[in-house]
């Protein structure tokens, strides 16, 4: 584990939705992110307090919904899926430039 994370190359699973809002398939996509292997306490869009074991950092502005999720092999060589618990869109300070986009899971 590392506090400083990881480059890494993770696969977006783009969830691809129905007329009904229901995932009927997902569509991977390789993308270049930093992961951050921590358990850290947040809170969801809901306001509830969740458990998250992860950091996903992808630089710049980024389409990511709660129905996505991602496909991360860790150092250890084991392939793990972080399911999507909340989203953080960072920007440049006094602009509406997405710096980057972070992804709880």
């Amino acid at each position: 584990m590392s506090i400083f994370g990881y480059p890494a190359d993770i696969i977006h699973m783009i969830a691809v939705l129905d007329s009904w809002n229901r995932v009927i398939e997902y569509e991977p996509v390789s993308k270049k992110a930093k992961v951050v292997e921590e358990q850290k306490l947040i809170k969801n869009d809901k306001g509830e307090d969740v458990l998250s074991i992860a950091e996903i950092h992808i630089e710049g502005a980024q389409h990511v919904k709660t129905q996505d999720h991602f496909i991360y092999t860790n150092a250890l060589g084991m392939e793990i899926r972080y399911e999507v618990k909340h989203i953080e869109i960072k920007k440049n300070l006094g602009t509406d430039e997405v710096k980057k986009v972070v992804i709880y899971g």
